[in-house]
C-alpha cells in the first residue's frame, strides 16, 4: 500500500482550510489544447509569468493508493457530491477535480506568486501477501511525477525543476484572448495522467494567492522529492541497522518507508488511519 505521502497530503489540506477557493469537476471535453512539443514563449508574447524570478514558487505530486484518504482532501463542487462527480464510474471512486486558489488566469494582470499540488489516487499495490516491490513503486511515482515534463498547453510554458521543487509558467497574450482557464489547463494535464492505468483519479490544486504559505509548500515539496529519492536509494539496497542508514532521518518522518525498506508490507491499521484524518498524533 503506498501511504508515504498520506501524513503530507493531511498538512497540506491544513494549510488550505477556510481558504476561498474555486472547485471544478474534472472534464477531459473541456480541457485546453496541446501542442504537439514544448513550445518556446518569448517575452514580447509573455502577458504575465506564474512563479518566476523572485515570485513565490512551488510544485509537489502527492501518490496513494487509499480512496479513504484521498476523499478526504476534496472539496464539493459546484453544489454537486461525490455520486455526481464520479458519474460513470464506481460509486465508491472519487472524481477528478481542478481547484483554484486566488485569481484566475482570466484575472491575473501581472507576475504573481505561483504553486500547483497534484493528488493522485492509484490502484493498490503489492502483491497476494501484501508485500511490495521498492523498485515497481519507485517506477510508478517516477512515471506520475514525469508527467509535467509532458504537457505543452498552448500559450502555457512550464519550466519545472524535478529537485529543486519550483514551477514557474509563462503565459502569452494570445491565451489570455483565446479563453484559457486553470480549469481547461487542469484538465489537459489530468488526461495525461489518465493515461496511466494506474491512475483512478486525480485533483490538481492552483495556487496564486498573494498572502499564502508557499515557503511551507516549498518545504513539502522537498519531502517529496526526497521521498522519492530515498525510494531509489532503497531499491538499489541500504543497510539494515538503522543508526548508520543515510536515509535514517526521512525514513523516521515518513510512514511506509522503513516497511519498503524492511520487506513488509502490511497495511496501515485503521487506528492510524483515522488519527491522520483526525489531527491526532
Amino acid at each position: 500500500m503506498i501511504q508515504l505521502y498520506d501524513l503530507q497530503m493531511k498538512r497540506l489540506w491544513e494549510l488550505f482550510a477556510g481558504k476561498p477557493v474555486q472547485v471544478h469537476a474534472g472534464d477531459e471535453n473541456n480541457a485546453w489544447p496541446e501542442n504537439p512539443d514544448f513550445e518556446m514563449i518569448f517575452q514580447k508574447d509573455v502577458a504575465f509569468e506564474l512563479g518566476g524570478g523572485k515570485a513565490a514558487s512551488a510544485n509537489l505530486t502527492c501518490v496513494t493508493d487509499d480512496a479513504f484518504v484521498f476523499r478526504s482532501g476534496g472539496q464539493e463542487a459546484e453544489g454537486r457530491g461525490t455520486e455526481s462527480l464520479a458519474a460513470g464510474k464506481a460509486p465508491d471512486l472519487p472524481g477528478d477535480q481542478i481547484l483554484v486558489y486566488g485569481p484566475d488566469l482570466q484575472e491575473i494582470g501581472q507576475d504573481c506568486n505561483y504553486a500547483r499540488i497534484c493528488e493522485v489516487l492509484v490502484r493498490e499495490t503489492g502483491n497476494r501477501e501484501g508485500k511490495q516491490d521498492p523498485s515497481e513503486i519507485f517506477k510508478l511515482l517516477q512515471v506520475l511525477d514525469f508527467v509535467k515534463f509532458h504537457v505543452y498547453g498552448k500559450g502555457f510554458m512550464m519550466r519545472t525543476s524535478g529537485q529543486s521543487a519550483r514551477e514557474a509558467v509563462r503565459v502569452s497574450k494570445k491565451a489570455l484572448q483565446d479563453g484559457i482557464t486553470f480549469e481547461k489547463i487542469g484538465n489537459a494535464m489530468i488526461s495525461h495522467y489518465k493515461e496511466n492505468p494506474n491512475v483512478l483519479a486525480v485533483r490538481i490544486r492552483f495556487i496564486t494567492l498573494d498572502d499564502f504559505a508557499y515557503d511551507n509548500l516549498s518545504e513539502e515539496a522537498k519531502i517529496a522529492v526526497e521521498i522519492r529519492n530515498s525510494l531509489s536509494k532503497i531499491q538499489k539496497g541500504l543497510p539494515t541497522e538503522c543508526s548508520v542508514c543515510e536515509i535514517r532521518e526521512i525514513c523516521n518522518e515518513v510512514e511506509g518507508l522503513r516497511e519498503l525498506h524492511f520487506g513488509k508490507g502490511h497495511k496501515a491499521p485503521e487506528e492510524q488511519k483515522k488519527r491522520l484524518l483526525s489531527g491526532g498524533e
